[in-house]
């Protein structure tokens, strides 16, 4: 599972955004359906760091816009993944002045129901698809398709990657991320 982390020390800058909602829908858009757009979003995608919630801007943005550095970007493709849709963004650091191009705005295209649920710890009061509650996960490799990242069906804020995937993020030298093991992740 990949989750991000702000070094010791460091505060994570929060990010806004307001969700544009697409000519054909009558509501706002949704970065974490894993389904791809019908109408791309404008570019670039617009994100804001207000003055009072300035920090570190780590490679990994999740919330409402999903968004990654363009080196963790080029890191991941280069581990053969090919179902991200990617947009350019800018992201309005309010205390600085400044409009960072440093990220990109990410779509992950695939939601996978690749648990085990048999072997996983957890509550899903709503029924076991997009937010189970999980205190400990077993993934079914059978059921992963071979992917190399994915969303979990189960929990679509939960994003699942391939070893070689992991690596070549490890090799990219990007220290802002974490990796964890299933068993111990928790939603």
């Amino acid at each position: 599972m990949l989750d991000f982390i702000s070094p010791i020390g460091q505060q994570q800058a929060l990010v806004n955004y307001t969700p544009d909602t697409p000519d054909d829908d009558i509501f706002a858009r949704s970065w974490l359906e894993g389904a791809r757009f019908s109408s791309p979003p404008p570019v670039p995608v617009v994100a804001t760091i207000p003055a009072s919630q300035a920090g570190l801007i780590p490679d990994l943005i999740g919330g409402s816009l999903p968004m990654m550095s363009k080196r963790l970007a080029e890191a991941i493709e280069s581990a053969g993944v090919s179902n991200i849709d990617f947009y350019e963004a800018e992201i309005d650091d309010q205390k600085s002045g400044q409009k960072l191009d440093t990220h990109l705005a990410f779509n992950i295209v695939g939601v996978i129901a690749a648990a085990d649920l048999a072997k996983s710890a957890y509550s899903a009061p709503d029924g076991p698809l997009i937010s189970v509650e999980f205190s400990s996960l077993a993934i079914d490799p059978s059921k992963a398709q071979g992917a190399r990242l994915f969303r979990l069906a189960e929990f679509v804020a939960g994003i699942v990657v391939h070893e070689s995937v992991k690596q070549a993020i490890e090799q990219a030298n990007i220290t802002t991320l974490t990796f964890t093991d299933p068993a111990e992740w928790a939603s």
